[in-house]
């Protein structure tokens, strides 16, 4: 932090002699979904931001900077009255615009059997990894980093940390949520908590009109789908409510190769065995404001059960694992003089249980129940400084409680961390001329303690203590000679604690380690963002180069037939350019990422498990007459060809995947309908993300959605948005 000193005095000297001004340039309120508070407080937290669709802020003062230019990106996803959306909604939350991020609309997607991964290829720098079809663990990485190097949160409650292990993204279904958020690299300091790789925030429902809306889908290899969802309000306050159940079979072909990838003559087609799923959730979100204060209140709950079917040459036929959560939070915001102040309380529970009596998925024989709990607390405070100048600060705790038990093995204590962190940010932002700049420095210092045992045969029951402090930054910057041309760069540092389970061992093949230090990354980018519209063409276009440093990473080393022990390894660097691009003509419109990168362990061979190559590619087109729609939509994925091993011994090819479907909305006077039919992998390519483990091949899904107004002022053929 002090080699910043000089760069933070020389900035406010700039910003005190330019002209201040609220934001970076007049549309950059497009850039971003809108914000419930018109308060005029200058770029306001987007961790306070709702959707385009929520009700405006009961504060009667006006927006002090209308948006004089629709966002073309929401213009492209705007909602037909008459069923039928074409893709996405704007790209980029509100908030730090330095900061590489986008956002994707959870709800009005146009394919019959959209889940969450689906939205995450529209990100750039987003690699996706799946180990089957329906209900199939999946995580993700962004540029390079590793799948624990992700920062999960649910709108401001982080959902992951050191001892909940890599991210399942299986578990939340697209039915309780209104849009995703992705950060590349470093995030704005209310959510980035010193992630190394980025932060993704899944931002629950939320609804502007009274409505009641349900959809019923169902596909290929027993896949269905059945939600409900109803909103109302009541003078200040609103209520959504959202439940679903989800499942699969999950038996579709695969080539089994014998688990001999060389030798081609022992092949067979098979079906998946014991690949099974089912899930369910139930989201309660009320917003209100009760005098001067806003008031949030969430409850969701997950349910998945599965079977667990093994690498596909080595089949696991009774295996199975459940994972059952619950998260309940309130929120608190008001206004006072030149500072808004904002509160959170959260507290949640995870039960996974994992059953393999008969040692068939090769981690020995299990019958765990291991419970995890936590409490989340968190205060912060926007103010506004200056004309040119605001700073947000914000002080957390947080408590994790880890509960293991195994019916099969030894009793293992329980364990718990404590989590301190106080962090600060600065907006400085002006004008030269007609150039436009704004800097963002900011600052986290985060203290952890560790309290856990570990209980070994024939050494007995061992208690241990760690403490980490572990300070991180990020300063983000953008220069804007025009209102549609944009230079961003930012540079930032993460870490990742050790997770219990890297400290202190498990039942019997993982010893402690208790001397294991956190996983630090560095990450800088750089680039340029251009948007605007000529006639009937409008659209934007992103383009950055960045490069990640990661140190001190933690891999497990082989001490013996059947034991391993976690230690701090040598690091690597990740360099690569990632593209975005969103653009409408008319009623044809286009989606386009592309990521390339380059890995490169400090011994020499490349990260295993990173792309080099990925690209996606969406065109639609969206057609409206009086009383119905038409929305056509193909999306073509191509991933590049890695390494599966760290040694760079096995090598998985390039796979291209291609889609398509359609939807029809109809408007009749009781309310919307909608029918969706989509296709996936149409040349049956299948593939794996991890090596072992296939995927399914073609596949075909079909979706009925109704939605009706329960708004009296709302005219049943003009619903504000689809069902």
């Amino acid at each position: 932090m002090p080699r910043l000193l000089p760069i933070l005095l020389l900035a406010w000297s700039f910003a005190a002699h330019a002209q201040p001004r609220p934001e970076l340039h007049p549309e950059a309120e497009t850039d971003s979904v809108s914000d419930p508070d018109p308060d005029p407080a200058p770029d306001p937290d987007p961790d306070l931001d709702l959707d385009p669709d929520a009700d405006p802020d009961p504060d009667p003062d006006p927006d002090p900077d209308p948006d004089p230019d629709p966002d073309p990106d929401r213009a492209f996803g705007a909602a037909s009255p008459f069923g039928a959306r074409a893709h996405a909604a704007a790209p980029r939350p509100r908030g730090d615009r330095s900061a590489a991020a986008t956002t994707v609309d959870a709800r009005h997607r146009p394919a019959a059997d959209a889940q969450l991964e689906e939205l995450l290829f529209e990100v750039p720098g987003a690699h996706v990894v799946r180990t089957g079809g329906v209900g199939s663990f999946q995580s993700l990485a962004l540029r390079g980093g590793e799948f624990g190097h992700t920062r999960v949160v649910l709108d401001r409650i982080p959902l992951t940390g050191p001892d909940t292990g890599v991210p399942d993204l299986s578990v939340f279904p697209l039915g309780a949520l209104d849009r995703v958020e992705v950060y590349r690299g470093g995030a704005p300091v209310t959510l980035g908590g010193g992630a190394i790789g980025g932060v993704l925030r899944l931002v629950p429902r939320q609804d502007a009109d009274d409505a009641l809306a349900l959809s019923l889908a169902g596909g290929s290899f027993g896949s269905w789908r059945l939600d409900a969802s109803a909103s109302a309000g009541a003078g200040r306050t609103r209520f959504v409510g959202a439940v679903g159940l989800r499942g699969s079979r999950g038996d579709y072909p695969y080539l089994d190769d014998n688990a001999t990838a060389f030798d081609p003559s022992d092949d067979r087609e098979r079906r998946r065995q014991n690949a099974d799923a089912t899930g369910g959730h139930a989201l309660l979100h009320l917003r209100s404001h009760v005098r001067g204060t806003d008031l949030d209140v969430l409850v969701l709950g997950t349910s998945l059960q599965a079977g667990v079917p093994g690498a596909g040459a080595t089949r696991a036929l009774h295996a199975s694992r459940s994972d059952v959560r619950w998260v309940g939070a309130i929120g608190a915001r008001r206004r006072v003089g030149r500072a808004r102040l904002h509160s959170w309380l959260a507290t949640g529970t995870r039960r996974h249980r994992f059953h393999d009596p008969r040692s068939e998925v090769g981690a020995g024989f299990q019958s765990t129940d291991d419970r995890n709990r936590f409490l989340h607390l968190r205060a912060g405070a926007d103010v506004t400084l200056a004309r040119f100048l605001e700073a947000t600060t914000l002080v957390e705790y947080r408590r994790d409680g880890f509960q293991p038990d195994n019916a099969l093995g030894t009793d293992e204590p329980d364990s718990r961390r404590d989590t301190l962190a106080g962090a600060l940010e600065l907006h400085l932002h002006g004008t030269l001329g007609a150039w436009g700049f704004a800097l963002r420095p900011s600052a986290r210092v985060e203290h952890s303690r560790t309290d856990a045992g570990e209980n070994r045969p024939g050494v007995g029951q061992r208690v241990f203590h760690t403490q980490v402090t572990r300070p991180t930054f990020r300063v983000g910057t953008e220069i804007a000679p025009h209102p549609s041309f944009t230079f961003v760069a930012s540079i930032s540092s993460g870490t990742r604690l050790p997770s219990m389970l890297e400290l202190f061992g498990d039942r019997g093949a993982l010893v402690a380690n208790p001397e294991l230090t956190p996983e630090r990354g560095r990450s800088i980018d750089g680039g340029v963002v251009v948007r605007g519209q000529r006639g009937a063409l409008r659209g934007r276009l992103e383009a950055r180069a960045f490069h990640l440093r990661i140190d001190d990473l933690i891999r497990y080393r082989p001490i013996s037939n059947f034991t391993a022990k976690p230690e701090n390894v040598a690091g690597a660097d990740v360099r690569g350019l990632e593209t975005g691009a969103r653009t409408r003509w008319g009623p044809v419109g286009l989606i386009g990422t592309c990521t390339w990168l380059r890995s490169q362990t400090d011994p020499g061979a490349e990260l295993n498990l990173r792309p080099r190559l990925r690209a996606q590619l969406q065109p639609s087109v969206h057609l409206e007459r009086r009383g119905w729609s038409l929305v056509l939509f193909a999306d073509v994925v191509h991933r590049g060809a890695f390494f599966q091993d760290p040694a760079n011994l096995v090598e998985l090819s390039a796979r291209t995947w291609l889609g398509a479907g359609a939807r029809v909305g109809l408007a009749r006077s009781h309310g919307t309908w909608s029918l969706g039919v989509t296709a996936r992998d149409l040349f049956d390519a299948r593939g794996q993300d991890l090596l072992g483990y296939p995927l399914p091949g073609r596949r075909f899904a079909l979706d009925l959605r109704f939605r009706a107004s329960l708004d009296p002022a709302t005219p049943p053929n003009e619903p504000r948005e689809i069902p």
